[in-house]
């Protein structure tokens, strides 16, 4: 599987009035991920992908979030052990790419799946904000990150 794995702390404040992790954090979980593969590339593995989609020419392409779907399938309680977001490519397109993730419970004897997600990101140019196609050397990037797209319950 071409997945990178990045390990993200629980923060006490994640939790809600239930005693459990809160969905509203694991919007953040992902875009923690996101940013820690496209932007910082520190995920346990060197993927390559900040090297174009970093961002630093504020001219230059951006990445945008077009929709985001997120289908919880367990409680995930706090805990001192890092929940670890597997992150990959999903889909390709023109100007446009599918990240698709699980996230998985640090905790958990096992291997435990708490939720699964996809956000559908579009390139756009930095001045314009109109969709651009991916660079070769860009979509080279994320072709090595592909692997079989997430299945939703509701897609």
């Amino acid at each position: 599987m071409a997945r990178t794995h990045i390990d993200l702390e629980l923060r006490w404040g994640d939790q809600d009035a239930y005693g459990h992790v809160n969905n509203v954090a694991y919007a953040r979980f992902l875009e923690e991920a996101r940013v820690r593969t496209f932007w910082l590339g520190s995920g346990r593995e060197s993927t390559g992908m900040e090297h174009h989609f970093r961002g630093d020419d504020p001219a230059g392409p951006k990445m945008l979030v077009a929709s985001q779907q997120i289908e919880f399938l367990r409680v995930l309680e706090y805990s001192e052990r890092p929940v670890t977001v597997e992150l990959w490519i999903g889909k390709l397109g023109g100007s446009s790419l599918e990240v698709h993730y699980e996230l998985v419970d640090g905790a958990a004897a096992e291997r435990s799946v708490v939720a699964k997600a996809i956000s559908h990101i579009v390139i756009v140019d930095g001045e314009t904000m109109r969709p651009i196609r991916l660079s070769d050397a860009g979509r080279a990037s994320v072709e090595a990150w592909m692997d079989e797209p997430v299945q939703l319950r509701r897609s």
